[in-house]
């Protein structure tokens, strides 16, 4: 299984559970790639291709059945609502929705990036990706990074929003109230309204709204991801994701 919060501390439970691991997230977000001051490389997100990831080290990819699905998620009752206010990619129509609550500052959220990406490009044009906000307490640069991309979602739609999320988890990513503006003039935005957005409460309802919507759903901790009503906890390998997709999509009526 991935290297996630889920799989190399195991699942927890009610409020004890959730608490240790955001304790856990949080002993090592300051280490994760892309920290203002940390050693990074230079990516272009603004170039084709797409930006460069950090992955799972030489952990070996798992070779999954469907058979396979209920020891990697877990069915639930329903999933959280999305509406047109969450941003968005793929069709609107698809059978499948893969809605991803993150935290921009969290070291698992950076490694489930990747393998999200990949599964994105795998059912390109049968699966919707929603982004829920999900900033962890005890992650200072959570909340103002979320504010700023909510900006650039209003300044460009989708578009803009899913750019300044790729640079956000990118390696040369600065989460810095200075860092942020800087993102916004390099990714064509209006530097003066995120700076403005990263200090203020603006955004902050809709921040609420998805935290909200994750509590109620029985999210965690971050990553989590719900694949229509199955739910996984924690950075997963795009194996994982797709055996899922996969089943979600034969049974979507």
């Amino acid at each position: 299984m991935a290297g996630g919060a889920q799989a190399r501390f195991g699942a927890p439970s009610g409020v004890a559970g959730a608490l240790a691991l955001l304790c856990v997230l949080g002993s090592v977000a300051c280490e994760r790639p892309g920290q203002a001051g940390a050693k990074s490389g230079q990516i272009d997100v603004t170039s084709p291709g797409g930006p460069i990831w950090p992955g799972f080290g030489d952990e070996p990819e798992p070779k999954l059945t469907d058979a396979d699905v209920d020891k990697v998620s877990v069915k639930v009752p329903r999933a959280p609502a999305v509406s047109a206010q969450n941003p968005a990619k793929g069709p609107a129509n698809a059978k499948v929705t893969v809605q991803v609550f993150s935290d921009f500052e969290c070291p698992f959220c950076v490694r489930a990036a990747p393998a999200l990406a990949d599964v994105e490009e795998r059912f390109d044009g049968r699966i919707r990706v929603v982004w829920r906000n999900y900033p962890l307490p005890m992650h200072s640069r959570a909340r103002p990074a979320a504010r700023a991309a909510l900006s650039a979602f209003a300044q460009g739609g989708n578009p803009a929003f899913w750019k300044f999320h790729d640079w956000l988890f990118s390696p040369q990513a600065d989460l810095s109230d200075a860092g942020l503006q800087k993102a916004a003039t390099k990714l064509s935005l209006d530097p003066t309204k995120v700076a403005q957005a990263v200090t203020s409460t603006q955004w902050d309802a809709a921040i609420d709204a998805d935290v909200a919507a994750g509590d109620a759903a029985g999210v965690e901790g971050t990553p989590a991801v719900f694949i229509n009503d199955y739910y996984l906890m924690g950075a997963r390998f795009e194996s994982e994701y797709a055996i899922v997709i996969e089943r979600a999509l034969r049974e979507a009526p």
